[in-house]
């Protein structure tokens, strides 16, 4: 059975997206996608029994630069688009990448919509097991509608990264440096003043210590990190998006990266770091250790401390790198790639649609 599955933002040059419909396409479904609530309502019409549409990130919904106002009647206008989705016939599928929407500026709207999106949902994918745990402060998540769907690493996906000699001489970096960076959008709730004031307290310890930043940047986050730049600590930084041909160059260049994420439930620069063989540093969150605590390639910073100086700690003892950390790394990019969570993807979709129990009545 196929049809189309709607994607809900589809963001063209995301991709974890482009990777997780390759089956899916294969298999004779149609996928097509909106960014906005307009353009979803426009594509409505198109939509019937035995289609699918799948919402991933939900800040396109309330995450506006408008009053609450606005925010209250876009939550009320999308409750309305489920209803008529699921009168139509259309399976509901919800992937739950975040918590909640970062930055958002009304929290309880937000928290109503993943309550409305978890009563609503035909199935709920988590990428990280723990996840239900990890949301339950602000919204439960139905066991029964639950599925997991592991985030695929980038292996096949991108070229080999060059050497790490190469990607330093094209980025000005010497070779004899010890380099820890963070490659991906940059983001204040990414936890980056934490990062920046680690890496100086860091120097004290690492001998040549070299930070690297690269990624898309709001302009008042460049001006945060303009303001928190460690003293002393050379800084090569890219404030724009990278592209796929140039990514690999920065993971290869450095040694350790480090994502000391607040509140993040998954992380696709942590994938990525496995599939260019480099070890990372993450903050010790419960779901992130459940997730990632066997792996030799991830170190934790224990949050219950003091940030700074606990992630300080921790990078001055990621150095040096040895060897067999970096091929971890690799051995668990290649255990789980693009086809496998692709195929996955295909068995929920198509076990959705098979299945009897979907009711076209509002819970």
């Amino acid at each position: 059975m196929s049809g189309k599955i709607h994607v809900f933002p589809a963001w063209a040059q995301n991709p974890y997206l482009n990777m997780l419909y390759v089956g899916a396409r294969s298999e004779g479904w149609r996928v097509e996608g909106s960014k906005t609530i307009e353009t979803l309502v426009d594509a409505l019409p198109g939509l019937t029994d035995g289609d699918i549409f799948h919402i991933h990130w939900t800040s396109p919904i309330v995450n506006s630069d408008g009053t609450r106002d606005i925010a209250e009647r876009s939550l009320k206008r999308f409750a309305g688009i489920l209803l008529r989705l699921r009168k139509a016939g259309v399976r509901i599928i919800w992937t739950v990448h975040n918590t909640l929407a970062h930055n958002t500026p009304y929290p309880d709207l937000e928290v109503k919509l993943a309550r409305l999106l978890a009563e609503r949902a035909d199935r709920i994918i988590q990428l990280n097991a723990s996840t239900s745990e990890a949301v339950s402060e602000f919204y439960d998540l139905p066991p029964e509608k639950i599925v997991t769907l592991r985030h695929a690493s980038y292996a096949g996906i991108y070229s080999d990264p060059p050497s790490q000699d190469q990607a330093r001489e094209l980025l000005g970096i010497p070779s004899s440096a010890s380099v820890v960076g963070f490659v991906g959008q940059i983001r204040g709730y990414k936890g980056i003043p934490t990062l920046l004031r680690a890496v100086g307290k860091a120097s004290s310890h690492v001998d040549d210590l070299v930070l690297v930043l690269a990624g898309k940047t709001a302009p008042e986050d460049i001006a945060l990190i303009e303001r928190e730049l460690p003293t002393g600590v050379p800084t090569v930084r890219r404030h724009s998006f990278i592209s796929d041909a140039n990514i690999s160059a920065w993971f290869a260049a450095c040694d350790v990266l480090v994502f000391p994420y607040e509140r993040v439930l998954n992380s696709g620069s942590v994938l990525l770091s496995a599939t260019f063989a480099r070890p990372c540093i993450l903050p010790a969150e419960p779901h992130l250790i459940a997730e990632y605590g066997a792996q030799p390639w991830v170190t934790f910073y224990d949050t219950r401390r003091d940030p700074v100086s606990a992630l300080a700690d921790t990078i001055a003892a990621a150095f040096p790198v040895r060897e067999d950390v970096r091929a971890a790394a690799t051995r668990f990019a290649s255990e789980y790639s693009t086809l496998h969570m692709a195929w996955d993807y295909v068995s929920i979709i198509e076990d959705l649609t098979d299945s009897s129990t979907q009711t076209t009545e509002v819970p």
